[in-house]
């Protein structure tokens, strides 16, 4: 009985984690550049007969989310796969989201954190107009006209997905913490920004699915305490 109920609260741990990130994916589908969250789950033996799961961290959906046009300069989104580099107070972190905007000191941010260029934070002077070419150069024209001028260029980089890691401010980080390289492939368009790449549909279903297992895992368990109760009894008779 000590089995069958050990491995009823499992995979009744399981089916409950597995749901709160069915939860943040939802609540994520409107966000822009939110990359779904995966379930990581293993199979761990714990003897000849009995197989438990086991949770790894969570993986991140690769998918791509649609890109609806803004008609704002400083609207970035990525074409197909790659990210921009943000930094925070423990490093280099990256993001697909790419709604830009400028601190007061000019300096471009991205929700609130200044956004990488290859030599570092890219600081804007006062322009007339902005341009942001699609390998990430950003250039202006004065505000007092004249020519353009190309004031940094954004660090954007395409890390292999499988060694990415989501922390809990939403950004991505490699799982060795190391800093990523830049990739000149990657290229971005502006006036655009992507939409998260959530399938609403999709885990709705996987949500109901989970509350039905949730549902035998419970049912086991009560199975298991009726067990314990009868065999209880019957020693009490001998």
């Amino acid at each position: 009985m000590d089995k069958l109920l050990y491995t009823a609260v499992s995979g009744a741990n399981r089916v409950m984690a597995a749901q709160a990130l069915k939860a943040n994916n939802l609540a994520n589908v409107d966000t822009n550049g939110f990359r779904a969250d995966l379930e990581r789950v293993q199979a761990l033996a714990v003897s000849d007969t009995r197989v438990l799961s086991q949770l790894g961290s969570a993986g991140v959906s690769r998918k791509a989310g649609e890109l609806a046009p803004t008609g704002r300069t400083l609207d970035l989104a990525i074409e197909d796969q790659g990210m921009f580099t943000l930094l925070t107070p423990q490093g280099e972190a990256y993001s697909r989201a790419g709604h830009l905007e400028l601190d007061a000191l000019g300096q471009l941010t991205q929700a609130g954190l200044p956004l990488a260029g290859l030599d570092g934070p890219i600081v804007l002077p006062e322009y007339r107009e902005i341009f942001v070419g699609d390998d990430g150069t950003i250039s202006v024209t004065p505000a007092e006209g004249g020519v353009i001028e190309e004031v940094g260029r954004l660090k954007l980089v395409n890390p292999d997905m499988a060694q990415m890691r989501k922390s809990l401010d939403g950004l991505l980080r490699p799982a060795d913490g190391a800093p990523l390289a830049a990739d000149d492939q990657v290229r971005v368009v502006s006036g655009f920004l992507e939409g998260s790449n959530v399938d609403a549909v999709q885990e709705l279903v996987a949500s109901m699915d989970l509350s039905r297992q949730f549902e035998i895992q419970i049912k086991l368990m009560k199975s298991a305490e009726s067990l314990a109760k009868s065999g209880n009894r019957l020693l009490n008779d001998v």
